[in-house]
């Protein structure tokens, strides 16, 4: 009896670390910047439509592309619920809302080569962060130097599908997640921990 519960004491210690080292990887990626260079496309991950998270997140990539960090952007998000149009378009609707409201962000850039209307590409179809990543691909036929933007806690498993998909460098942003309470970013980093578990043979296989 003793050895059995040492065998499951230890595999509970095995769990937890590996729990451990899961979040500090999620905590990582979305604490940690790395210097913003120009790239190939900005690609602004999905979220439900009519939420901060999608509403925000597409700001923030229309604000890179404003600063011309990238010559397009790539709008990824497919159909959330029946009838709903898909989050790409909705990322497109508003991108074009705010410039013909020309006032799209605070302190705007001096004008220039990156403040015109974004050309935008759209993948309509993925309903996946894997899917966000692989359609993405096809869409961008030569330079795979991107800027991922998403929130925070879902840069992690966003950057390492893109590394395993062979994007490179890759370069991440989010918005300020000031829209999120105390209870919803704790939910969202935990849930966030196991979608990477979940995604662990996508990371080694690439499916």
């Amino acid at each position: 009896m003793k050895k059995a519960w040492k065998i499951i004491k230890y595999l509970l210690y095995i769990i937890i670390g590996f729990l451990l080292l899961d979040l500090a990887v999620v905590v990582f990626f979305s604490v940690y910047r790395p210097p913003l260079q120009k790239a190939g496309a900005i690609v602004v991950l999905g979220a439900a439509i009519n939420t901060p998270a999608l509403y925000n997140r597409t700001l923030d990539g229309l604000k890179l592309y404003e600063q011309g960090y990238a010559p397009v952007m790539v709008l990824s998000g497919g159909v959330d619920y029946p009838k709903s149009i898909p989050e790409a378009v909705y990322m497109q609707n508003l991108i074009i809302a705010q410039w013909e409201n020309q006032n799209p962000l605070p302190n705007p850039p001096p004008k220039g080569e990156g403040t015109k209307l974004p050309p935008m590409l759209l993948d309509e179809n993925a309903n996946s962060t894997y899917q966000n990543i692989v359609n993405s691909k096809a869409l961008i036929p030569k330079d795979k130097s991107i800027i991922i933007v998403s929130d925070g806690f879902h840069l992690a498993r966003a950057v390492l599908m893109a590394k395993r998909e062979g994007f490179g460098p890759v370069y991440w942003s989010s918005p300020n997640p000031s829209y999120y309470s105390k209870g919803e970013l704790a939910y969202y980093y935990a849930r966030e921990v196991l979608a990477m578990i979940d995604y662990i043979p996508k990371f080694i296989t690439g499916r």
